[in-house]
């Protein structure tokens, strides 16, 4: 037995050795399905988990915190996928905290948890709880899922895990409605949104997706669904990204008095060329502290002209990485104030980094000289919004659009630049900042040659 026991220590090693070649050496298109379904992940795990727990009682909420932190034998992506996740759960701290600063409500505990869903030693899909109580009665469930790919550190979205099946959005659409009516299931379609941003978690044999909250106590359902990796066309091709060009971390500043509440979060861009480094941080904060100097100068103001406010003036900032990869960062900055009435204001300001000398891009630097690259924008935004309005009649006379500027807002995402509009500007505030995103196909011939390969 001694003997046999010692054999096996020795045989299974290599067995798993054998396994990893295979795969890797197959590596060129695989079906998920496959992948999910075998149980030797659970030992070929490579990352390590430990956690960190934080208490925060403040007025009227509490919240309690376990912060997963994730130990990997690349220290750059450790760092990376680690920032990641503590920035969106800082900030959604940040924000419950003001919430009970600005309103009277019910007391509320929420409980923040993480739980590792899949791992493979390629990807890692972690998944962070929100349970919700407010008062005695109400409670609300909510997760977000990341899914990272372990050798660059970059996360996955649902575009990114189905590429190769462009018609995913009306598939999972379909399959949760048949499903739904299966089951008798009443179901809120105006919640069913399905696109990049959906969330999702790896299963057996195919992906969970939800919608938050995906439970609530008033309710029976339960918006999670199972979508069987058989209702895509197209087999799920090995996953390809770019590794990182820059680690974000974060500098939150608050601020909460008579005239003012603000939280106020700015990215700190951190690489390798420590002037591109300070140059970008420079120009970014310079930007962020200008608006909360102005807003705070501003909220006095305003206040002190009004002899009965019940309401203080906030102003925030947030921000999103859009694209860190390809030697190209491109981050949106959103600034919003709000003063009382129907709504607040806000808008998104990119910023379109080469990280080869830290020029800050604006549009006309993407294109060759004497191209017009304007008119091939404009006809493609309008057959854009031909196609909205045909699917929908009810934005039938919403836009208002007359062509983009020479040097329009932009931001890039994965093979996509991506226009966008500040309200109001060809649309009514009810249509938010309307986004068009123009693939490469369509622009590649007009660009220059050094940026030809960063829309990937």
């Amino acid at each position: 037995m001694k003997n046999k026991n010692k054999l096996l220590k020795y045989i299974t090693p290599l067995v798993l050795i054998f396994l990893l070649i295979s795969v890797v050496s197959s590596n060129v298109e695989f079906n998920i399905k496959d992948v999910i379904q075998t149980n030797m992940s659970q030992g070929l795990r490579t990352v390590k988990i430990t956690e960190e727990k934080t208490k925060i009682d403040y007025k009227n909420v509490v919240i309690s915190v376990k912060m997963p932190v994730i130990h990997f034998s690349n220290s750059e992506v450790q760092r990376y996928i680690n920032t990641y996740i503590r920035r969106n759960i800082n900030e959604y701290i940040n924000h419950e905290r003001q919430e009970s600063e600005l309103n009277n409500n019910e007391k509320k505990n929420i409980a923040i948890n993480y739980n590792v869903a899949f791992e493979d030693g390629n990807l890692i899909n972690i998944v962070i709880y929100k349970n919700i109580n407010k008062g005695k009665k109400e409670s609300v469930l909510e997760k977000d899922s990341y899914l990272f790919d372990l050798k660059t550190g970059q996360r996955i979205y649902l575009d990114n895990l189905l590429k190769g099946n462009l018609d995913y959005e009306k598939v999972i659409t379909k399959y949760i409605y048949n499903y739904a009516k299966k089951q008798d299931l009443k179901i809120d379609k105006q919640k069913i949104i399905v696109n990049k941003y959906t969330d999702f978690i790896i299963a057996d044999g195919g992906i969970i997706v939800y919608f938050n909250p995906y439970r609530e106590n008033n309710s029976n359902l339960n918006y999670e669904f199972k979508i069987p990796i058989e209702v895509f066309k197209n087999k799920i091709k090995a996953l390809t990204t770019s590794n990182i060009v820059a680690n974000i971390d974060t500098q939150t500043i608050t601020k909460d008095n008579k005239y003012i509440n603000s939280v106020i979060n700015i990215p700190i861009i951190m690489t390798s060329n420590k002037e591109i480094e300070k140059y970008i941080n420079d120009e970014i904060r310079k930007d962020i502290m200008e608006f909360y100097n102005e807003s705070q100068v501003e909220a006095k103001k305003y206040l002190d002209n009004l002899a009965d406010i019940e309401n203080k003036f906030v102003a925030n900032v947030d921000f999103e990485v859009k694209k860190n990869s390809d030697d190209i960062l491109s981050i949106n900055v959103r600034y919003y104030k709000y003063s009382g009435g129907a709504h607040g204001y806000y808008e998104t300001v990119s910023y379109n980094i080469d990280m080869k000398d830290g020029k800050l891009l604006t549009l006309s630097d993407l294109f060759k000289p004497d191209i017009d690259y304007k008119k091939v924008i404009d006809n493609e935004i309008r057959n854009q919004i031909e196609n909205i309005v045909k699917n929908d009649k009810e934005y039938k006379g919403v836009y208002q659009f007359n062509g983009i500027k020479l040097n329009n807002k932009f931001y890039i995402q994965d093979d996509n630049l991506v226009i966008y509009f500040d309200l109001y500007e060809i649309a009514p505030y009810a249509a938010g900042e309307p986004e068009f995103p123009i693939n490469k196909s369509v622009i590649n011939h007009m660009l220059k040659d050094e940026y030809v390969d960063i829309f990937k």
